[in-house]
């Protein structure tokens, strides 16, 4: 008697097929440091060991970040790109946010490993304390364009900051630009501002004196397919195990910034 055949590739789970072919396909951001640039950063490393987790090697797929997250998850997470570029296994730096992860029906957004929030970095010799606002009417302040930030910056006190206001493509060339002295602070994310001064003693990082910036705080995680149920299991379970024996931490610091637990 013949026994059962063996089931096919297309009856395999998402992990099983991880698993057999040895790879771990991860969507990482391009141009995102400390956490993906230049094929280094705290999500390549974590990436890799949580493909190491179950027992296979990770492989990146980079991709541009879209004008929406929802345009990022459809292109590397559950459907690809018309090019058939994607979609891979595994997307990190996902923010996980209860009110938009009950929109989003294709994914699951899961295992949070840091927090971020606003933070506002400044020359200490030019701003050496900093109560409120006030000194932005006279003194330059850096923000990225189409950031939060710069949205909340340009209405703040019926926008009286507007004029010293100085607009950047990216938080990396408001730092370059706050560090080269032409503005006494950018206000960005912290991650961020603590990679590009690295304990610079010639500033200081504190959060935002706006209220509403200051209650900004968000944490960041995995996104897989919904329906890639065991996939998902192992991959929580791997990241609950490298923030319980401190490898998330030790990778986070590595990169000059300090672990905000989720």
């Amino acid at each position: 008697m013949a026994g059962a055949p063996l089931a096919s590739a297309q009856d395999l789970t998402a992990l099983q097929k991880i698993q057999k072919s040895g790879v771990l396909t991860v969507a990482l951001y391009k141009d995102f440091a400390p956490f993906s640039d230049e094929g280094h950063g705290i999500d390549v490393d974590l990436a890799q060991a949580l493909a190491a987790k179950l027992g296979v090697k990770m492989s990146p797929l980079w991709f541009n970040a879209g004008e929406t997250t929802d345009d990022d998850l459809r292109k590397m997470v559950w459907k690809g790109t018309p090019i058939g570029y994607g979609p891979a296994d595994l997307m990190m730096h996902v923010p996980v946010d209860r009110q938009y992860m009950a929109k989003v029906d294709q994914v699951k957004i899961f295992a949070p490993y840091h927090r971020e929030r606003f933070a506002l970095g400044r020359q200490l010799e030019a701003l050496p304390t900093l109560e409120n606002l006030e000194p932005f009417e006279k003194l330059s302040l850096g923000v990225e364009g189409e950031s939060m930030g710069a949205l909340v910056m340009l209405s703040a006190d019926g926008g009286r900051y507007r004029d010293k206001l100085r607009i950047f493509k990216s938080s990396d060339d408001a730092i370059k630009s706050l560090k080269s002295g032409a503005v006494v602070a950018v206000l960005g994310q912290q991650g961020e501002l603590e990679y590009g001064l690295q304990n610079d003693p010639r500033f200081a990082i504190d959060l935002p004196p706006n209220q509403l910036l200051k209650m900004q705080q968000w944490m960041i995680g995995l996104a897989v397919k919904v329906d890639n149920v065991e996939l998902i299991a192992a991959l929580e379970n791997a990241m609950n195990e490298l923030l319980a024996d401190g490898t998330v931490t030790r990778i986070v610091q590595h990169y000059g910034l300090k672990h905000r637990q989720p």
